[in-house]
This record gives C-alpha cells, structure tokens and sequence, in this order.
C-alpha cells in the first residue's frame, strides 16, 4: 500500500534537502546516517545518492526496510517515511536520472555508489513540542530565525579559537 506524497510533503523535503535514514544492521543493530541529498522521485518515492554510505548500503542489502525523517529546521515540523527499498547501481535507469536530477541541481558531479528508492508506504508527522508555546507557524520560523543566528554567532566564535575542521580523505 502506497501513500502519495502532499504538496507540504514535497515542500518540506525540498527545503530541508537533509533527512536521517534509520536503518538496522546485518546484526539487529539501529544505524541512523545523514543524506544531504533527499529528492522526491515522483508521488510515492524518495531517494537519495548514496554517495559515501557502504553501512547503510550493507544494512539496506540485509533487511530492505527504512524510515527518512526529514524536518524543515526553521518551522521545526517536517515527516517520518517509512517503507521498502531498492538499491540501484550504475547503467540502472533510476541510477542514471536520479545521479543526473541532483548533479544538475548541484551544477557539479561527484561519484555516486548507488541510489536507494524509497517507496513510501506509511508517513507521520514530526512536529516540534515548541509549538505548545507560539500560535502558529509563522511566530516558530520567526523564533528560529532569530535562535538560529545566535547559535551560528556561538558557534562562529569558537571556530575563531580552534584549527579549521579539514576532513581527512
């Protein structure tokens, strides 16, 4: 049983372009992994590059299943997507036009494993307990807005006092 994908659905996943995939391993193990590059495939798939992630490709390979939380940080409100997998690799049609829809977004290419498809089967809401306290949406993005530049002011100031991060390769 599919479900379709909403219009605030599609806005939410394309605002955030970040989402948490909680998969389990080969061992029964949780694993949750970031994707920066969560995309709507059409009315009842997601997918995602699948471009430095061999654990959650192993643990996808071994049991078919995965939940995508993906929130809009500013309206803290976003969804939980949950349902079977596909993996797909090089000279695979999804492959092909799932690397070629993100990299020409990106203006730029870089390799990609594989692409995994979402096909969405249950979806639930994710919102923020922080609505108890504002009226509505508006007041939350209007809170954050203003939370959010005194965290990355905070957080500015301590990258002044440390080594640059420079990701080993």
């Amino acid at each position: 049983m599919s479900v379709t994908l909403t219009a605030d659905m599609r806005a939410i996943i394309q605002a955030a372009h970040l989402c948490f995939a909680a998969t389990v391993s080969p061992d029964g193990m949780p694993s949750v992994s970031p994707k920066g590059t969560i995309r709507v495939w059409d009315d009842q798939h997601l997918f995602f590059l699948d471009l430095a992630s061999p654990g959650t490709r192993a643990n996808l390979q071994a049991r078919p299943w995965m939940e995508l939380n993906v929130v809009e940080q500013l309206s803290r409100r976003g969804y939980r997507f949950f349902g079977p997998v596909t993996l797909h690799v090089g000279g695979d049609a999804v492959f092909e036009d799932a690397t070629r829809r993100v990299q020409s977004e990106a203006q730029t290419s870089f390799p990609v494993a594989s692409v995994v498809l979402l096909a969405v089967e249950r979806v639930a809401p994710l919102v923020s307990p922080g609505y108890w306290r504002v009226p509505d949406e508006s007041a939350m993005r209007a809170l954050w807005r203003e939370r959010r530049a005194a965290l990355d002011e905070e957080f500015e100031a301590y990258l002044a006092q440390v080594e640059p991060f420079r990701p080993s390769r």
